[in-house]
């Protein structure tokens, strides 16, 4: 082989290499993004349920406190 040949197998190898890391860093960031704004819905999710909460928490602990105060 003589050495033309050998620097354009390299030439190739080096070009579909870079080809498939670039492809690959693509899918990577795609799925980041994914990952993020899934985060982000769950994390908006948990907010609301701990709101919820706290006022299905809050309610009953002040009518209690109301009962007691009625009764006493």
């Amino acid at each position: 082989m003589e050495w033309i040949q050998t620097i354009t197998v390299i030439a190739s190898f080096v070009v579909f290499i870079s080809i498939v890391a670039n492809l690959l860093n693509k899918r990577i960031d795609d799925l980041s993004q994914d990952i993020n704004r899934r985060l982000n819905i769950i994390e908006q999710d948990i907010r609301e349920i701990r709101q919820i909460l706290y006022k299905v928490i809050e309610i009953p602990k002040k009518k209690v406190i109301d009962i007691r105060l009625f009764q006493g």
